[in-house]
């Protein structure tokens, strides 16, 4: 249990922009460095979190959790993934405060802000490999990246959509 928090803590307190930023860490933790689970089970797993709604290193921590350790291993999960940024922000939303006007903190940002799109992209590509290249998945992926990106419908919509179509096929 201990070593689940630690590698949670760690996901939690090294990953910044959040989401599909995220994503990298958490594959290389837990399928490659730490094997609890198999690429096509991340895949799953992300596939899941990212339907319900709240934080996606957070909802992976609940559903690892749960499939290894029940209600304890959520638990622990759960606080692992949070409580890094919950401090970090505390610790950060005081200094900003007491300094709105900090150049250290707006060069900070400036300098995070391409890395997380750096992260982002990477993360697709990588999850795009492993997508089954089939003419439906194809299409659903460029209709669903049109959907949100032009027409600015949103991606809740999309994936309320993807599950409805996905649960008729079976």
């Amino acid at each position: 249990m201990f070593k689940l928090f630690l590698t949670f803590f760690k996901i939690g307190a090294f990953t910044f922009g959040g989401g599909y930023a995220m994503v990298p860490l958490i594959q290389e933790e837990l399928v490659n460095k730490q094997k609890l689970v198999s690429d096509e089970e991340f895949i799953d797993y992300l596939s899941i979190a990212q339907s319900y709604p709240g934080v996606l290193a957070a909802n992976i921590s609940i559903l690892l959790g749960y499939r290894i350790n029940g209600i304890p291993g959520v638990l622990v999960c759960l606080l692992g993934s949070v409580l890094p940024s919950f401090c970090i922000v505390l610790v950060l939303s005081y200094f900003y405060f007491k300094n709105s006007s900090s150049s250290i903190l707006d060069g900070f940002f400036r300098g995070v802000n391409p890395v997380v799109i750096a992260l982002i992209v990477y993360s697709f590509l990588k999850l795009l490999e492993k997508l089954p290249k089939t003419k439906r998945n194809v299409i659903f992926l460029v209709i669903s990246t049109v959907a949100v990106a032009f027409f600015h419908i949103s991606p809740i919509y999309i994936i309320i959509a993807g599950g409805v179509y996905s649960l008729c096929l079976k």
